[in-house]
């Protein structure tokens, strides 16, 4: 845009005016906020930043500091009483006067002021920065670009615990989910330098998918607001009014084929490269880990700190990802005779449990990643152990699939009950799964039938929807809903599902097809009840016998096996074909970790 001198000296007299308003207020100083207490302010300490539309700064935003909400769906707190205004350049700082004595994680935003076309009331970004008492501790050398990328970021690594960005919270004080969405926000976009991150060997970012994300919001925030044509086509897409929310929008239902479309909003020449250059079939953010320890990776599950545990079947080992929170680096264990491992649980007491198929035993590890106490462990019958499970109380059950049983395994795995345990009931089990009563959920590959116990492994018999084929995994949710994943018969076989409720009732809609089931080989529940499927080179996503996700399902990998969701909302994804682990941001409700936590007795 071009300005003329009489346009120049007005917006040189608009932004003296404001660093004038904006020093005298202080940005809060000696002020509070409502549901904030102020207490021993640092009155020196500040932290500055630019504002960034695309690469054209704007001025004349408002700047506020908020920290989350401790109640699911409530309110975040506005931490600056009077909030701050970006100034020529962009520039804007935040004095250190806000308080952290009730705040938790905080994240900044920008709304309103002009990138250059005008004032935008559409325009808002945002950072999510995490610990409030680190951000003031570091409030001198603490330096935030706001940009279309930093809230891109944000919006999907917070998607599951954000409304809008007056509302992102979750229930207690630093749930450890939050805390690693935060930081997953950082480990995506620096927000100091408003670029991608730089990463370790080994880590894929999505970083043409995050600048083709930013360039979508740039369209808008580089204009005079919600009348402009860029502005109008993303908030009618999206059911938006600002930029945060159409980003939220994408991130929540990065499927649909409107918000897809939206990728001709990027310019001829946008303001983040490298983009796609061809519409994407969704707009998932997936990183990606590859590395040397990680061969033919099978199962997965993950730990209470929001780690991934993962079975490596033709490496002989467990490789240990931690979540994005902490570091990038990957530990990987080859203890306790570790051959050809497939299935993998973490009992309540963060204890791991693989079943070592090729070893034909049963091995514990301790969160250190040594054998615990006598593992490996032979006892109750186990016979090609491929999946394990553990219930609240310390015990873990394996499904043997040579032995068509299965084994409970009590405290130091000696043999619980009578073991093997539904031989002649059993056909081939594949998986097991454990509801919030104890009950005891096994899929069968050779009849693609659903075999139920009780925790005191009494048989309450086998149901099945009589179409269902080889039946390779299955979940129960919170609810006690379960899902069974498999094949159907005839002429043309596809993926599909049996629905049923770990009580032995099959839905009428079984066996459930579309949303991209293809030959489903994994599954898990997140939060909500929404059931994740690991498909031939793509995930599923179904509410009941709904589908969610689109009929190509979402994403693009090869061959995964292993799925888990975790306590951030991460759907993570073992993928057998490439030897990576793929995690999707932000893509499901978070999930109780570990699984034991919400099984019974």
């Amino acid at each position: 845009m071009r300005m003329t001198t009489s346009t120049t000296i007005q917006r040189a007299a608009l932004s003296a005016a404001m660093a004038a308003s904006f020093l005298l207020s202080g940005c809060g100083l000696g002020g509070s906020s409502t549901g904030s207490a102020v207490s021993n302010p640092l009155a020196h300490a500040q932290v500055s930043g630019k504002v960034f539309g695309g690469q054209q700064p704007v001025v004349g935003a408002t700047i506020q500091l908020y920290t989350v909400g401790t109640t699911a769906g409530g309110a975040s707190t506005a931490l600056i009483a009077s909030p701050g205004v970006s100034l020529a350049g962009g520039v804007f700082s935040i004095s250190g006067s806000y308080s952290c004595t009730s705040a938790t994680q905080v994240y900044i935003t920008a709304t309103g002021g002009d990138a250059g076309s005008g004032p935008n009331g559409s325009l808002s970004l945002m950072a999510a920065l995490g610990s409030c008492a680190a951000l003031q501790a570091n409030a001198a050398t603490t330096f935030i670009q706001m940009n279309e990328l930093t809230t891109v970021a944000a919006v999907y690594a917070l998607a599951p615990f954000m409304t809008d960005y007056t509302h992102v919270s979750a229930a207690g004080v630093n749930p450890t989910g939050l805390v690693n969405a935060f930081a997953t926000a950082n480990a995506l976009v620096n927000t100091g330098t408003g670029n991608v991150a730089s990463t370790t060997a080994g880590l894929t970012l999505p970083s043409t998918r995050l600048n083709t994300l930013a360039n979508i919001l740039a369209a808008c925030v580089n204009t005079n607001g919600s009348t402009s044509t860029q502005c109008h086509t993303l908030l009618t897409a999206t059911g938006a009014s600002e930029t945060i929310g159409a980003g939220l929008a994408i991130a929540k239902n990065p499927g649909s084929s409107a918000f897809t479309a939206l990728y001709s909003l990027g310019s001829a020449t946008p303001p983040f490269v490298p983009a796609l250059t061809a519409q994407p079939n969704d707009f998932t953010l997936a990183v990606n880990y590859t590395g040397a320890e990680l061969l033919s990776p099978y199962g997965l599950a993950i730990d209470a700190s929001g780690n991934a545990w993962v079975t490596n079947e033709s490496g002989f080992s467990i490789t240990k990802l931690p979540s994005l929170s902490t570091s990038f680096a990957t530990i990987t264990y080859s203890n306790g005779g570790i051959i050809a491992p497939r299935g993998i649980s973490i009992d309540k007491s963060g204890n791991i449990w693989v079943a070592n198929t090729g070893g034909n035993n049963v091995v514990e590890l301790n969160s250190a990643g040594s054998p615990y106490g006598s593992s490996p462990y032979t006892v109750g019958g186990i016979s090609v152990p491929v999946a394990v499970a553990n219930d609240s109380i310390g015990n873990a059950w394996v499904a043997n699939f040579a032995g068509s049983s299965i084994t409970k395994l009590g405290a130091g795995g000696t043999s619980s009950g009578v073991n093997p345990i539904g031989v002649g009931s059993l056909n081939l089990p594949t998986a097991l799964s454990i509801d919030s009563s104890g009950n005891v959920l096994v899929a069968n590959e050779g009849s693609g039938s659903l075999c139920i116990y009780t925790n005191s492994a009494v048989a309450q018999g086998c149901v099945s929807d009589g179409l269902l084929f080889g039946a390779t995994a299955n979940a129960v949710s919170k609810t006690s809903a379960v899902a069974m994943a498999g094949s159907t018969t005839g002429p043309v076989v596809t993926g599909a599902f049996t629905l049923g409720t770990s009580s032995g009732a099959v839905n009428a809609a079984s066996p459930v097809t579309g949303g991209g089931l293809t030959l489903p080989v994994a599954v898990a529940y997140d939060g909500t009840g929404n059931a994740w499927f690991a498909n031939t080179s793509s995930i599923s996503e179904f509410s009941g016998a709904t589908a969610i996700s689109p009929v190509s399902g979402l994403g693009l990998l090869n061959t995964p096996s292993g799925i888990a969701v975790d306590a951030s909302g991460n759907v993570w994804t073992t993928n057998s074909g490439d030897n990576s682990v793929s995690v999707f941001i932000g893509l499901a409700s978070p999930a109780s970790v570990p699984l034991a936590v919400t099984a019974g007795p």
